[in-house]
């Protein structure tokens, strides 16, 4: 929750006019529990997403995560949600099978982000392990690296001009 990329797209999206909720998974700071490997994580995500539905009734959900979170939020299927963005997704948190948001070949649109230099992933891996998901674009963040330092503005117009691009319903 107080990464860079975490906290600079809470700062700025807001801007855009976009509701935005940041929370921390379970056993990280001051949340109770223990880290479940991404397994008991993705109901944290769930309970997010019931949270901003009861605060924000009528606006589409995009679930967004940097590194581990992206991973956990690529294996949420549920109806409330209009798309996905993954900042730095690893693919490797959990299998790849098990992003089934993706993997699964759910319609709705997908967007990872991978910075140029990422340490864990780079974009033409990226692009590899995704070759096979539905509605899926990966966009390279030239010049970064995991944390995209210094590039956070570039992460949150990317995040902002897909949700901007999505069709209203």
């Amino acid at each position: 929750m107080t990464s860079l990329v975490t906290s600079e797209l809470f700062r700025l999206l807001p801007e855009s006019e976009l509701a935005v909720l940041r929370f921390n998974f379970r056993g990280v700071g001051k949340s109770e529990g223990s880290h479940e490997f991404g397994v008991g994580e993705a109901s944290d995500i769930v309970a997010a997403i019931d949270a901003i539905t009861t605060e924000c009734p009528l606006l589409p959900i995009f679930v967004s995560g940097w590194s581990f979170g992206a991973d956990t939020s690529l294996s949420i299927v549920d109806p409330r949600i209009a798309a996905w963005i993954a900042c730095a997704p690893p693919l490797r948190i959990l299998p790849l099978e098990e992003l089934t948001a993706a993997a699964g070949n759910d319609p709705r649109p997908k967007l990872l982000i991978v910075p140029e230099h990422d340490q864990f992933r780079n974009p033409s891996s990226a692009i590899e392990a995704t070759t096979s998901w539905t509605n899926t674009s990966v966009v390279a963040v030239a010049g970064a690296d995991h944390f995209f330092v210094g590039r956070t503005n570039k992460v949150a117009k990317l995040v902002v001009d897909f949700i901007e691009a999505q069709p209203t319903s």
